[in-house]
């Protein structure tokens, strides 16, 4: 969606803010396209694994610095994922579909 700015007023992640105990959390962002909200949500979480099936953005994802310290981003579908039970304590899926 390039030229295309989503959530230009930042709601999404306020909200977010407002009612999820992101403090130390190992989180789940399914969807997650180029890392939009993991860019977004980096600082108040601990680390971040972000799946989406279109390879193309998983590789925009992985190349945004910021995260390379707290992310890491696969191609998988959200309906098999590929990690065990409880490998995180939030899982987020936020304009996927």
């Amino acid at each position: 969606m390039r030229g295309v700015r989503v959530d230009p007023e930042r709601r999404e992640t306020r909200i977010l803010r407002r009612h999820v105990p992101f403090a130390g959390a190992r989180v789940l962002d399914i969807g997650c396209g180029d890392g939009r909200l993991s860019n977004r949500i980096r600082g108040w979480i601990d680390s971040i694994v972000g799946v989406d099936m279109a390879g193309e953005d998983v590789r925009r994802a992985h190349a945004r610095k910021r995260l390379e310290d707290v992310a890491r981003f696969a191609v998988a579908d959200a309906s098999r994922l590929p990690f065990q039970d409880r490998s995180f304590d939030l899982a987020l899926f936020s304009w996927s579909l």
